[in-house]
């Protein structure tokens, strides 16, 4: 072989060394999903751990609701009837008057009618209060009284969640049941001593 066949071989391998690397190179950057794009700092990367236990949290929450409770409550009751009061008062001072009025002449008379008047007055108050009278009668009225009433409710708050990571079993608490298999965010760092 002569020195220009090396050299066009030479350069034909490295051609085609370079298209390998020119078609490899997207293909080796590509990421169809299988796996976990790492972060700049390669640091941090994610991973599925199986979740081998699931236990709800409860918390309990205490509701008061007012609630208006009525009903009926007996009363007794009791009417005043005065015995007509005022119309015997009235009676008594007319005919009071016109006795006081006939009895006798003179100037004295306008006072002796007032006079008739007033005790003709007292009398018909007397007669009224012998008259008058109570009634008892029960009835009914309605009252109302607001009370608070408590009603206590059992909600989930959370999951206890236990899972296998590299042979261990981990807990931790989530707001979720994350199902079958859990998102683990893993962390690498050295260790100094």
């Amino acid at each position: 072989m002569n020195f220009s066949n090396k050299t066009n071989l030479s350069k034909k391998m490295m051609a085609a060394t370079l298209a390998v690397m020119v078609t490899a190179l997207p293909a080796a950057q590509a990421n169809d999903g299988k796996y976990p794009r790492n972060n700049p700092n390669f640091d941090d990367f994610m991973v599925k751990a199986k979740v081998v236990n699931v236990t709800p949290v409860y918390k309990y929450i205490t509701i008061n609701t007012p609630v208006e409770n009525c009903y009926k409550e007996r009363v007794n009751y009791t009417d005043y009837h005065d015995g007509d009061r005022s119309g015997r008062m009235l009676l008594g001072g007319l005919i009071g008057g016109v006795i006081g009025n006939n009895i006798g002449h003179g100037k004295s008379r306008k006072a002796r009618a007032v006079v008739g008047a007033l005790i003709g007055s007292q009398i018909g108050s007397s007669i009224a209060d012998k008259h008058a009278y109570s009634e008892q009668h029960v009835g009914y009225e309605r009252r109302c009284e607001v009370q608070n009433v408590s009603e206590t409710r059992k909600e989930i708050a959370g999951y206890d969640v236990s899972y296998r990571f590299r042979g261990r079993i981990f807990t931790t608490q989530m707001p979720y049941d994350p199902g079958r298999r859990i998102k683990l965010n893993v962390s690498v760092s050295p260790v100094i001593d």
